[in-house]
């Protein structure tokens, strides 16, 4: 029997690297997308249904709970820096509080709803937010076990350089100029944020420079 695992899906690469990176190693995926109110999500939706292979495509479950959208803040609600657009101006804008915690424990919800015991969830680099660093995710482990039973959480690129989810792209193929990772627009990339750069310079590595 195939190991069944939830897997968090937003449409950008590091979801969709894990996305692969689970299927290679022949994962039973139940995908879900969760609308948070984030102004990306109609480019997250038409990545996922672009990039989703026909074996799961009916297994994606979309979940909208877009009012969560007044608790948050940060670029991925609208509140985009105004000014001296740079790197860390927009890496400071970018955080929504406690994203992370409220999306794992909805895919723990619906992970103990369908008796799966794993969660998968795209996190990495060495510098980034609390809420993706190897003692959170260790920390909210803890917690969805004591709340609901015993999960694993396979996070295989947590604290790693993004260097490694580069190199498992080129190895796996993965279409990378069908994901969409912005944080700050829905029907197109604003070349300006994180995960726009990010992208791009996955792009060029991969040698598909006008894939953009």
């Amino acid at each position: 029997m195939r190991k069944k695992v939830v897997l968090l899906l937003s449409g950008g690469i590091d979801s969709v690297v894990l996305y692969y990176w689970l299927r290679k190693r022949k994962y039973d995926i139940f995908p879900i997308h969760i609308n948070y109110g984030q102004v990306t999500v109609s480019g997250e939706i038409r990545a996922i249904k672009s990039i989703i292979g026909n074996e799961y495509a009916d297994k994606v479950l979309f979940l909208d709970i877009s009012n969560m959208k007044h608790l948050g803040s940060g670029s991925l609600v609208g509140d985009s820096p105004q000014s001296g657009y740079s790197a860390e101006e927009w890496f400071n804008t970018e955080f929504f509080p406690n994203r992370n915690m409220i999306l794992i424990s909805l895919a723990g919800a619906y992970a103990y709803k369908n008796d799966i015991r794993k969660i998968a969830i795209g996190v990495t680099g060495s510098r980034s937010y609390k809420d993706t660093s190897k003692s959170f995710i260790e920390s909210i482990s803890t917690t969805l076990s004591e709340s609901l039973h015993e999960f694993e959480l396979i996070t295989p690129f947590v604290g790693l350089d993004r260097q490694i989810v580069i190199d498992e792209a080129i190895n796996m193929s993965v279409p990378i100029e069908k994901t969409f990772s912005c944080n700050a627009l829905g029907d197109r990339h604003c070349l300006l944020c994180t995960s726009c750069l990010d992208r791009l310079e996955v792009l060029r590595q991969m040698g598909k420079h006008n894939a953009f």
